[in-house]
Order: C-alpha cells, then structure tokens, then sequence
C-alpha cells in the first residue's frame, strides 16, 4: 500500500466538520490547522489503546547500559506494552514482576520497569522483543499517517467530538439548544447526547475490525 500524507487524509476531517475552503477562495478556516492535527493525535494514542501497531526490536549485548551483571536497555519511544520477548533458540521469556529479583533471584524472564525493560536470570547475546506501538504523532502536511485506513473514520469522528468539545465550552450561543428530557428536567449540556454518539460511533468501528493477530499472546 503506498505512503500515506497528512494533507491527504486531513480533507475527511474538513469533510466532516464542514470546514471546506475551495481553491481560490478567500474563506477563512473555522478550525486551525494546528489543532486538527492535535486532535488527530489524540484519537491515535486512543487508538493505540485498541488496535496499536505492532513492531519489533532486535536488541543485542551492546545495548546493555546497567553496568552490572544485570541486563538493561532503554524500551523504543512508540512503546505501549509488550508482546513478547524471545531468545535466539526461540524460547519465550515470560514478564516477571521488577521485585522477584529480590525475593526470587533464580527467576528467568523479563521485567518492563520505568522505561527500561530489564532481564532477570538471562543474559543473551541478542534476543527479539516484539511490542505494541502507539502511532506516530502527525506534525505536518508530509508527516506519515499509519493508522489504517479503515480507521480514518474513528479518528476523524474522534477528531470532531474534540472541536465540538471546544466550541461547547467557549461558545454561549449553542445554550439556545437547551431542550428537556422526557421526565420534564431541563438538559443543562445539549452536547451530552452529542458525545455520547460519537464515542459510542467510535468504538463501535475499532469493535468492527479483528485483530488480524489476536492470538499472538496465547
């Protein structure tokens, strides 16, 4: 699949939010385009809590920066949470608590602890640790957008609920649609039933779509 732009996918968000300038008009943008991409940003790190990349890293002995006999090397920036970690010989560490170095110290596997992963009972010349990954961060019109494409619509919906959010807390007009709920109470926040459609909107396609490798773990 070819590389996907920013300034190509940003048009389902203008789209969306009614936001359309046309060539040569001198119609100002209601919605900047800095905070798109703040927005958009957001919905990727809620994605990645769903459906997150998945990548690796081959880390090798030079990577070791404990300076002891114990093993420790610095977790990617895009880290969520671990896959698995697994030796040359194909065998699979599995995730220890940090304090069963002190209280089991014949314990083999690893422990994922404040941004390091460390290696208990191992000491291999090079091991493959396979992970979860948060999606990088779009920054301009060129940055690369890796979500999937069938997830475009949950972060444009994602994207929309942020600048409706914003514009409900700054703008007193939307009051004028304060309506009433059936039990005769009036409804202080219009934008409550709004929110909760698009969340709902939301989860609902990630729920749509399988993890093409949701068995990877067991």
């Amino acid at each position: 699949m070819s590389v996907r732009r920013w300034k190509e996918v940003e048009p389902i968000i203008t789209a969306l939010l009614k936001d359309e300038v046309p060539a040569g008009s001198d119609k100002t943008r209601r919605y900047d385009p800095d905070d798109l991409r703040t927005w958009w940003n957001n919905a990727q790190i809620r994605l990645s809590t769903m459906k997150p990349l998945h990548k690796h890293l081959v880390y090798t002995a030079e990577d070791n920066q404990s300076g002891t006999d114990e093993v420790q090397v610095v977790l990617p920036e895009d880290f969520y949470r671990p896959r698995l970690v697994v030796m040359p010989n194909k065998q699979q560490l599995p995730r220890l608590a940090i304090e069963e170095k002190f209280y089991n110290p014949s314990a083999a596997g690893y422990a994922i602890y404040e941004g390091k992963m460390i290696l208990l009972g191992a000491r291999p010349q090079t091991w493959l640790l396979a992970y979860d990954a948060y999606y990088p961060a779009i920054k301009n019109n060129d940055s690369r957008v890796e979500v999937p494409v069938w997830a475009d619509e949950a972060c444009a919906i994602y994207t929309a609920m942020q600048a409706i959010t914003r514009e409900m807390a700054a703008d007193a007009r939307y009051r004028k649609f304060i309506g009433k709920q059936d039990a005769g109470n009036p409804q202080q926040s219009p934008f409550l039933p709004v929110a909760k459609w698009l969340e709902e909107r939301f989860n609902s396609i990630i729920a749509m779509h399988s993890d093409d490798d949701a068995d990877f773990r067991k």
